[in-house]
């Protein structure tokens, strides 16, 4: 028994050693300290995997099983692709989860609180979350050695390698919330990694699977096209790949369902968000969405300046993330759409770090908006009556002042930290061309 653990230690081992970039490889106390934050950060989430849920979890699987157990080619509502994601590890764990259509009973589409309620207490609910969230865990530990492979230098990326597996917010998103954040994040890092190595078709192509996954990466893409093209020609081609994978799935949809993806995405509520922040002019449809005006001023800026650099890249786009947030309702998994961009000006600048921690304070406090389903409700399969008993920080908050001035307050420091740090990205960035620093 001990032998067979030892083995099965040195494969793992050995399997990680391959995904760790050679200039890491050749130092060994580097190496170790690779190891050892790995080891911390598995451990994290391993503890989370079986233990917390939320309903939109079972959402996904619900409609990812129609398509691998009961012979659906397409749910038609968008986003199907990362159904056939799921649907394909559904397949794979279809030996260890017999039980899963008594699992998820009623699976119309669409799950429910009283489906959620029916899953809690099932015998093997353990399992199943376990093994519901190893794809979200096999792209997050992707995203963290893609980060490895996107520095060459060693310190900057063991940190960026660090703040990546011990962010209270990827595990928070993809391991307590139980969303997929990780599976389009990874592709958005490869489309950076490309990116770096003057990859751009690949870089392109990589946004365009992650825009098919999740839709934000859409807003990200024009970005990608002016700072990685130079000339019309060039930016059109790169254009093209960008969103070659979204007419795929256009055409597809057309085929299978009947109406076209783009058509089903339009009708989702999300794109709403981008207008929460408007200030009317006097008359109907006279308003000005502060959102696409500031994103206006933002991409004509990088248009006439940019100099084609990864720099300008990353940075172009974690000030857009950054105006996003300041300005746009957003629900709490999506703050782990910035990390990857905030990952990279961590390394060079430590000050971030503690800005950071001030957003984290504020966001805890921005989810009791959304009472128990992030409060005790996360945690309902360890113990159902207990958990789902716990009373919200929203009601506690209530009784002694108004809960929604209170979310209103820290929400409002939120985005100012937000402004502070676009501010700080782009005096320094500037600073930099300049050469006054």
């Amino acid at each position: 028994m001990f032998n067979r653990l030892k083995n099965s230690g040195k494969g793992m081992r050995g399997l990680f050693s391959r995904l760790i970039p050679s200039v890491y490889r050749q130092d060994p106390a580097v190496k170790r300290s690779i190891y050892k934050w790995l080891l911390v950060g598995l451990l994290i989430r391993l503890a989370f995997m079986p233990i917390a849920l939320h309903l939109d979890l079972l959402s996904v699987y619900q409609r990812s099983s129609l398509m691998a157990y009961g012979g659906v080619l397409w749910v038609g509502i968008g986003q199907t692709f990362v159904h056939y994601i799921h649907a394909f590890f559904l397949l794979i764990f279809k030996p260890l989860m017999p039980y899963l259509e008594g699992a998820l009973p009623g699976a119309t589409g669409s799950a429910s609180w009283s489906v959620w309620k029916e899953f809690i207490i099932h015998s093997n609910v353990f399992r199943t979350l376990f093994l519901f969230k190893l794809p979200y865990l096999i792209f997050d530990l992707g995203c963290a050695f893609l980060l490895l492979a996107i520095f060459l230098d060693k310190k900057k990326g063991v940190t960026a390698f660090k703040f990546w597996l011990l962010n209270p917010v990827v595990i928070f998103a993809a391991f307590i919330f139980s969303r997929y954040e990780p599976m389009a994040i990874f592709f958005i890092l490869l489309s950076l990694y490309y990116a770096k190595n003057n990859l751009s078709v690949r870089a392109l192509f990589s946004l365009g699977v992650a825009v098919i996954i999740r839709l934000y990466p859409l807003i990200l893409l024009p970005f990608f096209v002016i700072i990685l093209g130079k000339g019309l020609r060039q930016r059109l081609k790169l254009a093209f790949w960008g969103l070659l994978p979204l007419g795929i799935m256009a055409a597809l949809s057309k085929l299978f369902y009947g109406v076209s993806e783009v058509e089903s995405l339009a009708k989702l509520p999300h794109t709403n968000y981008l207008m929460s922040l408007r200030f009317p002019l006097g008359f109907a449809y006279d308003v000005i969405f502060i959102f696409f005006a500031g994103y206006t001023i933002l991409f004509l800026y990088t248009y006439f300046k940019t100099n084609h650099s990864f720099v300008d890249l990353w940075k172009s786009v974690l000030g857009l993330l950054l105006f996003f947030f300041a300005t746009c309702f957003f629900h709490p998994h999506y703050f782990m759409w910035l990390i990857p961009f905030l990952t990279l000006q961590v390394v060079e600048d430590k000050r971030f770090i503690g800005l950071f921690a001030i957003q984290i304070l504020c966001w805890i406090v921005y989810t009791f908006q959304w009472k128990e389903a992030l409060a005790g409700y996360l945690f309902a399969p360890l113990n159902p009556s207990y958990f789902m008993s716990l009373r919200s920080p929203f009601e506690i908050i209530n009784q002694y002042y108004s809960a929604a001035n209170f979310i209103g307050i820290f929400r409002s420091i939120f985005s100012g930290v937000c402004f502070w740090m676009i501010y700080l990205v782009f005096k320094g960035y500037f600073l930099r061309k300049k050469g006054e620093v």
